[in-house]
């Protein structure tokens, strides 16, 4: 009893996972305090920024933040209009981002606000739950939620789920999503109403109504895209030689809403009947915060997921650019706090999600910023705009708002070189791609950007399954009188890099270790987990049998009373008559498993080993060594945690254990012990 009772004591206190959580509890109190006041800071970077701020930065700080807020104006109007919600919430939705990044922001150069993307996401939750509650309150549910999931993912460190979303799938769904919001703005381009959904539905209805188009409004509206155009083309033939020539391209959008919002006015303020649909922006100042309704966030807490996925990658994915531009690092687990906290204050006063844009981000880094302060003067001119500016807004052509979301979204479009780079690259990528794009147009951009996702996520699983070992040994006597081989069909030359040639072969390159004839060198090329793990055991002993002769073993007598199961026995034979194999005569000696590729294995991937070493020595001998070369720290570890006996070369020998090496060739050429082959009986060829 007391021999148990010391077992059980003994297993406690080698648990290395008992242990570990008695350290945590020792050193966690300790630690509190200035883990606390360090999570702090990190939480509020302009503590640690602001004392280093020079006067000198603020003229710059000044004209990147205005030119941002007055790019947001046109930007906020139009991906409001997208959203579906009234077009002035777009302006309720600017203020806020800008304002809290400059507290919690870790780029300089970051603009966040609406965006397209984030507005064709928000309108199709509008669609869906309009006939129960207003457009207003849906928008401001979703962003609500947003940046609850945000705060969520930034507090737990969740951050790495997003990248199971690859670069292929958010080629393929920004590319569908700016087709899909270029189509849908076509009908308010040219006058029609009526335009039904679907871009192709769309395409149709309005190359049907041709004769129906609005001469005026086509004129503003095509108007409008010609100035876009010119002014993008003198930015980029003249925008080098002087900051005023880029900074009036860069500032386009705001011009010709300036110019076509005063001839609209001069044109229709006299009408009863205006020539063109108006925006007719109606704003009273900054709206009183109201808290969106309990049983509304209940129904888009699922549907949110997809605006949360877009505005996160595209948010990551600009400051981290421009942060490797401008020779600064971007904290990704903070920019998920800034954009929860940002969409949950937002929400309050009739917003739509928001995240970080690449073209008001890009105009930001070109003005030279110097600090995220930028964002105060931008929050405080959208201010100003709300409250004295926004009556000129009233005469804003809708055909006008319609050019510059159509011009600002066909940028987005991935080029068709890129798609083509996929298809050269990787099948799997192109086909993700793909997925994204169709399922995006014709079903949905949250089922598109899902099941892409999905597909990913599946082809990973896949891979992760079907990844097996090589496995090397002599091909000394490949081809024998007869013209069989022995093993060169089998076994693979040891190279100290494998290079895999367009037939699936790998060359020995100089310099690789000779294995003796006895001896077999198994190379896993992956973690050894759950998916593959059995895999990689029937693929190494079925290579190691189809060349080695099996050994009458006394060990297992029971073998003997299984002369029934010859399933096994004739797919070897079988195999060996189709590749011309032919058995070798000497008898399996060592059998080497190289981990230096082996990040990480679990329960299920040791079991396995201990299945392959037991089947090894069961049918090619029981004194067949085991011995392993590259086994890292963790996963030597996981060996100890589940009992594994292991001995380094050069310590002290326990003949139960098996032997860890140093180096491939030391393991290879190592002394070996063949008395216990002595007097066996082999499988005649």
């Amino acid at each position: 009893m007391e021999r148990h009772v010391e077992a059980i004591r003994k297993e406690f206190q080698t648990d290395v996972t008992l242990n570990r959580v008695v350290e945590f509890s020792h050193t966690a109190p300790k630690k509190f305090p200035s883990a606390a006041r360090q999570y702090l800071l990190d939480k509020l970077p302009i503590i640690q920024w602001l004392p280093r701020y020079s006067p000198t930065w603020l003229l710059q700080d000044f004209m990147a933040g205005l030119t941002i807020g007055v790019l947001l104006i046109p930007q906020g109007l139009a991906y409001a209009k997208i959203a579906t919600i009234p077009i002035e919430n777009g302006l309720y939705s600017c203020w806020v981002p800008a304002a809290v990044m400059v507290f919690m922001g870790t780029s300089k150069d970051l603009s966040s606000g609406p965006t397209s993307i984030l507005g064709l996401l928000t309108a199709e939750i509008v669609r869906d739950l309009k006939n129960e509650y207003t457009p207003t309150d849906i928008s401001s549910a979703v962003a609500m939620m947003v940046g609850i999931w945000s705060l969520v993912i930034g507090l737990l460190g969740l951050g790495f789920l997003l990248d199971y979303v690859s670069i292929p799938v958010l080629t393929g769904f920004i590319s569908a999503t700016a087709f899909v919001i270029g189509m849908g703005q076509v009908g308010s381009l040219v006058g029609l109403s009526n335009v039904p959904d679907g871009a192709f539905n769309q395409l149709g209805n309005i190359l049907k109504r041709l004769p129906h188009w609005d001469g005026p409004t086509c004129g503003i509206g095509f108007g409008t895209v010609l100035v876009l155009l010119i002014l993008e083309k003198i930015g980029k033939k003249w925008g080098h030689k002087h900051f005023a020539i880029r900074y009036m391209s860069s500032s386009r959008a705001i011009i010709v809403m300036v110019i076509f919002t005063l001839i609209s006015y001069l044109v229709n303020k006299d009408r009863e009947d205006y020539l063109w649909g108006l925006s007719e922006v109606n704003t009273h100042g900054i709206q009183h915060p109201k808290a969106p309704d309990a049983v509304l966030l209940s129904k888009v807490i699922g549907r949110s997921i997809a605006p949360l996925v877009a505005c996160t990658l595209e948010h990551q994915a600009v400051g981290k650019a421009f942060g490797r531009r401008n020779h600064y690092a971007v904290d990704q687990t903070q920019e998920f706090n800034y954009l929860g906290v940002t969409n949950i204050i937002n929400s309050f006063f009739g917003t739509m999600p928001v995240g970080g844009a690449i073209s008001r981000t890009a105009v930001n880094s070109e003005c030279n910023v110097k600090s995220p302060l930028n964002g105060a003067i931008t929050a405080g001119f959208i201010i100003l705009t709300l409250y004295v500016f926004s009556p000129a807004l009233y005469w804003l052509p809708k055909s006008t708002l319609a050019a510059i979301i159509i011009m600002a979204v066909i940028h987005l479009f991935g080029p068709l070189s890129l798609i083509w780079r996929y298809w050269r690259i990787s099948l799997a990528d192109f086909i993700a791609c793909m997925v994204s794009f169709w399922v995006t147009i014709f079903v949905s951009a949250e089922i598109g950007i899902g099941a892409a996702a999905g597909w990913s996520v599946a082809w990973t699983l896949l891979r992760s399954a079907f990844v097996t070992p090589s496995i090397h040994a002599s091909n000394a006597n490949a081809n024998n009188n007869n013209g069989t081989s022995d093993s060169s069909s089998v076994f693979q030359p040891l190279a100290r890099i494998p290079t895999v040639s367009t037939l699936q072969q790998i060359s020995e390159n100089e310099g690789g270790p000779a294995i003796p004839e006895d001896t077999v060198v198994v190379r896993f090329g992956d973690s050894l987990f759950f998916p593959n793990a059995n895999r990689n055991k029937v693929e190494t002993l079925e290579a190691i049998q189809l060349v080695y002769p099996s050994i009458q073993n006394p060990h297992y007598s029971a073998d003997a009373e299984r002369s029934w199961s010859v399933a096994a026995e004739r797919r070897l034979a079988r195999l060996r008559a189709e590749r011309g194999i032919v058995l070798r005569q000497m008898p399996l000696a060592v059998v080497i498993w190289d981990f230096g590729m082996v990040p990480f294995i679990d329960a299920t991937g040791i079991t396995a080993l201990a299945e392959l070493k037991d089947d090894v020595r069961r049918q090619l001998g029981f004194g067949v060594q085991i011995r392993m070369v590259g086994l890292t720290r963790g996963v030597r570890h996981r060996f100890a945690r589940a009992g594994w006996k292991l001995v380094d070369a050069d310590g002290l020998q326990d003949g139960g254990a098996d032997v860890v090496y140093p180096t491939l060739e030391r393991a290879i050429w190592d002394e070996r012990d063949r008395d216990s082959l002595k007097g066996v009986t082999t499988e005649k060829a």
